[in-house]
């Protein structure tokens, strides 16, 4: 029983199957199947990136890394620059302190050496000994008297006076 129905399922297979008789069948068969395949690929790879497109965005990316670290090392210079300059009118503001605390004139600041308030003020308290110690400093106001030396410079200074006035 099992045979009859083997042999009339191999018949109604053998009459639905062609043989391809020319290359253009052949071609056409293959092309329709490639085609169905290519739009099958394309559509379980859509939304991802071409390997060219990776390529490309991958250089973007690089060349902004690039510039940003060129903008960072600027900066970073310049922040050290700009720390350097802080530091160095933070101590020669501490130098005219101690000089003032210690009793020494402005002029003797540049002579001032240290990085520290310690170190600054021993060095200005040396070179205050070593300048004087009993030497009064140097005055803010003219010490002079309002009255002439001689009848010249008195005629001169009321002149001039009157000179300023008009």
């Amino acid at each position: 029983m099992n045979r009859g129905k083997d042999k009339s399922m191999s018949e109604t297979n053998e009459s639905t199957f062609k043989a391809i008789e020319s290359q253009e069948e052949l071609d056409s068969i293959i092309k329709d199947r490639l085609k169905r395949e290519r739009e099958a690929t394309t559509k379980r790879f859509e939304g991802y990136i071409s390997p060219e497109d990776h390529q490309k965005a991958l250089e973007e990316a690089n060349k902004a890394l690039d510039e940003y670290k060129k903008a960072r090392e600027s900066d970073s210079q310049t922040i050290a620059d700009l720390t350097a300059k802080n530091k160095a009118y933070e101590t020669a503001s501490l130098k005219s302190r101690v000089a003032h605390e210690v009793g020494l004139s402005y002029e003797w600041v540049s002579r001032i050496s240290g990085d520290d308030e310690e170190t600054i003020r021993a060095d200005a308290e040396s070179l205050k000994k070593l300048v004087g110690a009993g030497s009064a400093p140097i005055p803010t106001k003219s010490t002079e008297s309002d009255k002439p030396a001689d009848n010249i410079t008195a005629s001169l200074k009321t002149v001039l006076s009157g000179i300023q006035k008009s």
